[in-house]
């Protein structure tokens, strides 16, 4: 697992993997090898080059508070890999998947692919419970593939359509 950990204003880059039972961490490119024991509550005991360390953790609103005798830092956590998809997210990027949100019949299919919408616009109609239900585009786009066709069933979670980014 690949994480940024900040600590003390700068930032490292931290990876993580279990093999052999142990952890081997690889900080800004210098691996170690841990044998890591949880004892009680937040405490751990941290076996890294032949020394012995005690060390509590605690998750806190701004991070993880790390204690070792009387040291304390707080160490805040990140998934790069996280981060840029929220931001190609915000920047309107990657398409979007419009799925089932619960089981039903497709009544009516209200789009084609090619076509562009507008974010709210409705996508299709499905009748779940007796009701019928207008799905919408979640965002502004073009509409890549439509899944479903009039007079078919749905299972909640079925991809009904895509959308790809772009001005409505």
């Amino acid at each position: 697992m690949k994480l940024e950990a900040t600590l003390g204003g700068r930032s490292h880059e931290v990876i993580t993997e279990r093999r052999e039972g142990r952890y081997v961490v690889v900080v800004d490119g210098v691996e170690r090898v841990l044998d890591v024991r949880k004892l009680e509550g937040d405490f751990y005991s941290i076996l890294a080059g032949g020394r012995s360390y005690e060390v509590s953790v605690e998750r806190t609103k701004e991070g993880y508070e790390v204690r070792h005798g009387a040291a304390s830092r707080l160490v805040r956590l990140s998934d790069p890999t996280r981060k840029a998809r929220e931001e190609l997210l915000s920047r309107g990027g990657g398409p979007e998947r419009v799925v089932a949100s619960m089981p039903g019949k497709v009544v009516r299919v209200l789009v084609s692919p090619g076509e562009r919408v507008e974010a709210g616009q409705g996508l299709l109609v499905i009748e779940a419970m007796k009701m019928e239900n207008e799905i919408a585009a979640p965002r502004a786009g073009a509409v890549t593939s439509i899944h479903v066709e009039a007079g078919l069933p749905v299972e909640a979670g079925a991809l009904l359509a895509v959308i790809a980014p772009g001005q409505g």
